[in-house]
């Protein structure tokens, strides 16, 4: 007959497990639903920058929680990690959303007006060359047709377009120091948190890991 104090440590492991298990889909899904939520928030809202690094703290917040629940001695090392390319994820995924929705809107407005059609399309099928002159003839007569564009950097281009900028690699750089700033700004809030809740926890001081 097996003695109940061997059989402790897989139950412990298993419990582990399915903590560990829940709290990363329940974060994953909560990351989705804030990325997806944000897309459709009124632009007034949507300040650059710092749009990015609220959604992050918002996400990290969330991890936090849950990981109080599911994982509450978990390496904080190894979370971490997890909270920061989840989070980097829902930056990316926010933006392909965001991209889709003003893709649509824009072939949208160019399908209604043949002659616009018609000159959107002999504009992409001209190359030009990749400088700096190039992008801002392009954007000029993108602005007689009366579009923005469909590609990605146009996308990227219309989220800026405050700015003036209209080099590809500037934009592109601008959304990368975005997702960038947003997921270290939610795995930050979320170490924070995950120590505060370790340090007020009942009982003996717990060792922090990672």
């Amino acid at each position: 007959m097996a003695e109940p104090g061997l059989e402790q440590p897989e139950s412990t492991a298993g419990a582990g497990r399915n903590g560990w298990f829940s709290w990363l889909i329940l974060f994953l899904v909560g990351t989705a639903a804030i990325s997806l939520v944000a897309v459709y928030l009124p632009p007034r809202v949507k300040m650059l920058g710092l749009f990015a690094v609220g959604q992050g703290l918002l996400a990290g917040w969330l991890a936090a929680r849950l990981a109080a629940t599911f994982i509450p001695s978990a390496s904080r090392a190894v979370a971490s990690a997890l909270v920061l390319l989840v989070i980097l994820g829902g930056q990316v995924g926010m933006a392909v959303e965001s991209y889709r929705v003003y893709r649509a809107a824009e072939e949208r407005a160019v399908a209604a007006n043949p002659k616009r059609a018609a000159a959107m399309r002999m504009l992409q099928s001209v190359k030009l060359p990749d400088d700096a002159k190039s992008e801002k003839m392009v954007a000029e007569m993108r602005k007689t047709i009366g579009t923005n564009g469909t590609s990605f950097a146009d996308y990227l281009r219309f989220r800026v377009s405050e700015l003036g900028v209209q080099s590809r690699r500037l934009v592109e750089s601008i959304w990368v120091l975005e997702i960038a700033l947003g997921s270290l700004a939610g795995t930050w809030i979320f170490r924070r948190l995950a120590r505060a809740e370790r340090l007020e926890a009942p009982g003996p001081p717990a060792k922090l890991e990672g």
